[in-house]
Order: structure tokens, then sequence, then C-alpha cells
């Protein structure tokens, strides 16, 4: 499964307000987030696995993957008042 793929369907889950618009979606910008996402929810998730747990890099990739979520809503909207 590429990232794109992979990102966008990590994102269908973490956004299910906007599910359907990410399924359909074809913009070039936002493949790149949806790659970005996915490395970052991958890193965060063996984050989460390790043993010594590293509380404050878990924190910092939580938090990125939270960033990442907004600014793709934000794109998400800018693209749907493009199109009416």
């Amino acid at each position: 499964m590429g990232l794109v793929h992979l990102g966008r369907a990590r994102l269908a889950m973490a956004l299910p307000a906007h599910r359907e618009r990410l399924r359909s979606v074809k913009d070039h910008g936002l493949y790149d987030l949806f790659e970005k996402y996915a490395l970052a929810a991958n890193t965060l998730d063996a984050l989460q696995r390790e043993t010594p747990r590293r509380e404050e890099r878990i924190h910092d990739f939580q938090q990125l993957c939270l960033d990442l979520q907004a600014e793709v809503v934000v794109v998400l909207d800018r693209l749907h008042e493009e199109s009416w």
C-alpha cells in the first residue's frame, strides 16, 4: 500500500466527518499531506510500542498528527469552496 493511500485511509478514520471528501478528492497538494500523515502516524505507532516509552517523542508525534489533520481539513474546505 502506497503512502498516499495509507495516509488517506488513516485520515478517513481519524476524521470521520470528512471521510467521503477524503475518499474522492484528487489534489496533489493533499497527496503530499497524505504521505506526511502516513509517515507521522506510522512513527507514532512505533513509538507507542517501544519499551521504555519516550513520552515526549510520543507527544510530539501526536501533536504533529493533529496539526496535519487540521491542515488537511483546511485544504478540503478550500477545495470545496473553490468547486462551488
